[in-house]
């Protein structure tokens, strides 16, 4: 057999098919396994093109192919032994981006050469099938069809899940394309469509790669595709990094086995083999580990694919003698899993570590490697606590965390090329970008007084927010509690609030803006509390007199010790102060820096919270949909509705009148994510309403 490596471009580029066996399985792939993780790759190598740094060849595997007899003249074929799930999926993915490029009417060009990759061009074949670079099994030949040849199509241009019962292929395409959609609306505020798509087609056609194994007459295709797909179990990354190590130190005729026995068997613990969850996927940990590592050590994006090949490089490069490297590497690891324990000291680092764990923040890792290797913790401890208040600011005010990739690695080079640990808090405080802003005080205020944060954040990190302000409510006076068992969130104002706890007399029986604005109040943090799972049940839904009393005489936690003997609006938003006192406390933002985030909608006509006044223009790099509907329905009462084309219609501080698209706001209105306004069920037009 032959191997050699390939682009798309070499492998699709060509006029040939590629063709599955009838004997084969149908598609299978689905999205947590196989197209997230592919798109995620596309995605981070196009924003590394498009940031003008240096994009490595990616390996996305091998297929193997074996030469199919053809007459004279035809167009040349093989069949796929192995690799047909990776191939169709390739060529779906390349017929979504050629459709989004389409429809957004890039420069034809781009079409042209996402066009090339997915569909031949012999005008003498005789095979009406041959227009197509892979031919899939039966199964799945028309749906294949109906994607190449570009006639799928929604009867709105807003993305939703696809058809019931539609085949994995067709559900496919259309996660590409509405992940395409929406990728390429987001990084609009700093590229052009075709600067976009200029990135995206380079990528595809020349830095993706397959190993391409071409089978000869005498090798036994059946024993190879059994050999390839039921023996044997794969290399992990980490396999071929130890692989690599000890080769080398055996070419330069170093003590092999004490070399293992003293160092690198610290790595070969089942601790270290076990899988840990990074985002949706699961991976070794020592996996986990050394992509971290090199990412720290580099300061650059390392893929889960490329592990290896990174590695390889970094030995190469480093100059470091390879006995001092396998030493660093290994000491690292250990600070690494004091970084990831599951149980951390009560310190103010302690604390942070906890944070970091409750919000899944894995792309910090790196930053706090640096710094815990670095510098002892007295002079690291402003950086600490900088960070600790930059992650959990940012998720209550849900700000996104799609750029933490990118702004971390940013710190991590700031923080390595001037070797201070001051370095964080100074940077983190120029970021003035919605995507890196650090939210300050009166940010939080207004998150406490409007936003639902029970149905906004996960229980694991509300609880977390809660057990935090319970220990900074503590005086000098307060005896510390250790806790037995986990504490549940409870609402004060229960959620079915109606049979209990009727609206005041003056509000008008049915009052619709009385009942919206409790409503809006129930979620928010001034109404939720920490009890004990036996209590929690046991005072849920009663009258307030009653669950009050059950609460002062069971519960010794300062969050529940100065409930007022009236529980209503007002007293829910006078907590919420109070709430927000003791987590600016906890989680202090230094002076300076942007200023403060656009404000979210008053939680009261007589109180609104303080923001960034709606008169400031935002810079048309950094324009905002949410924020644009929620100006549109500025100084509108509660309950009043407009059409998405009214909502288009306004002039607001990010957008000209009609300027933004119907399709992106009926987009983010069916996401239900702009605070304080909701779509109007059955609406034709399509029309939203103000809840609070």
């Amino acid at each position: 057999m032959d191997a050699a490596s390939m682009t798309l471009r070499g492998l699709f580029g060509p006029d040939q098919r590629l063709v599955v066996p009838v004997f084969q399985r149908p598609y299978v792939w689905t999205e947590g396994r196989n197209w997230r993780p592919l798109w995620e790759d596309v995605t981070a190598l196009v924003r590394r093109r498009l940031a003008g740094d240096k994009v490595h060849p990616h390996f996305l595997g091998a297929v193997v192919l074996d030469q199919m007899p053809t007459p004279t003249g035809s167009m040349p074929a093989r069949q796929v032994i192995d690799g047909q799930q990776r191939l169709t999926t390739l060529q779906v993915l390349l017929a979504a981006i050629r459709d989004v490029a389409r429809e957004l009417e890039v420069d034809d060009r781009y079409v042209r050469a996402l066009a090339k990759l997915t569909a031949n061009d012999d005008d003498m074949a005789d095979d009406p099938y041959a227009l197509y670079k892979v031919w899939p099994t039966h199964i799945d030949r028309a749906s294949f069809r109906d994607i190449v040849d570009g006639r799928l199509r929604r009867a709105t241009d807003v993305a939703a899940p696809a058809a019931p019962g539609a085949s994995a292929i067709v559900q496919a395409y259309w996660f590409f394309r509405d992940r395409t959609v929406e990728w390429v609306q987001e990084l609009t505020y700093a590229y052009t469509v075709d600067e976009i798509f200029d990135a995206v087609v380079r990528v595809l056609r020349d830095t993706f790669e397959l190993v391409v194994i071409d089978l000869k007459p005498e090798d036994n295709a059946q024993v190879i595709f059994e050999a390839l797909n039921d023996r044997g179990t794969p290399l992990q990354a980490s396999d071929l990094v130890k692989n690599l190590v000890f080769q080398k130190a055996e070419e330069q005729g170093l003590p092999v086995e004490e070399l293992y026995r003293d160092v690198w068997a610290r790595l070969e613990t089942p601790d270290w083999r076990k899988e840990v969850r990074q985002g949706r996927l699961k991976r070794p940990r020592l996996d986990v580990f050394l992509t971290q590592y090199l990412t720290c050590e580099l300061a650059e994006e390392v893929l889960a694919p490329e592990l290896f090949l990174t590695f390889r490089r970094y030995v190469a490069g480093s100059g470091t003698p390879l006995v001092d490297l396998m030493r660093r590497m290994v000491d690292r690891a250990g600070a690494y899993r004091q970084l990831t324990a599951e149980e951390q000291p009560a310190t103010p680092e302690g604390r942070l570590l906890r944070t970091v764990g409750v919000l899944d923040a894995n792309t910090v890792l790196p930053v706090l490697l640096w710094l815990v290797t670095r510098f002892d913790e007295d002079d690291r401890a402003d950086a600490m606590r900088a960070l600790d208040s930059y992650l959990l600011r940012r998720t209550v005010c849900r700000l996104t965390t799609k750029n933490y990739n990118r702004l971390f690695l940013e710190l991590l080079k700031e923080l390595k090329a001037k070797d201070d640990p001051a370095v964080v808090t100074d940077f983190l405080l120029r970021q003035d970008a919605d995507s890196g802003y650090w939210p300050r005080d009166r940010d939080i205020r207004d998150v406490f007084r409007s936003q639902p944060l029970y149905k906004h954040l996960t229980r694991a990190r509300l609880r977390l927010v809660l057990a935090e302000l319970e220990a900074t409510l503590y005086s000098g006076k307060t005896e510390r509690i250790v806790h037995d068992g986990e504490l549940t969130i409870e609402h004060l104002l229960p959620q079915s609030w109606e049979a209990h706890w009727p609206l005041p007399d003056d509000a008008g029986r049915g009052s619709v803006e009385a009942h919206q604005r409790r409503e809006a109040l129930v979620h928010t943090l001034g109404n939720l509390t920490l009890l004990t799972r036996k209590l929690n049940p046991a005072v849920s839904n009663g009258p307030w007199e009653h669950k009050r009393a059950e609460i002062l005489q069971h519960s010794a936690l300062s969050l529940n010790r100065s409930l007022a003997a009236r529980w209503d609006e007002e007293t829910i938003l006078a907590r919420a102060d109070h709430l927000t006192e003791a987590f600016c406390r906890r989680w202090q933002r230094p002076e300076g820096g942007a200023p403060a985030l656009p404000a979210s909608g008053p939680a009261t006509q007589e109180s609104a919270p303080v923001g960034r006044p709606a008169t400031v223009k935002v810079p048309q790099t950094r324009r905002d949909v949410a924020l644009h509907m929620r100006e549109a329905f500025a100084g509108l009462p509660v309950g009043s509705v407009l059409t998405v084309a009214q909502i288009v219609a306004v002039r607001t501080s990010q957008y000209e009148a009609g300027e933004i698209s119907a399709g992106a706001v009926a987009a983010r209105l069916h996401s239900g994510t702009v605070p304080g306004i909701r779509v109007v069920p059955g609406s034709s037009p399509l029309s939203a309403r103000k809840i609070i």
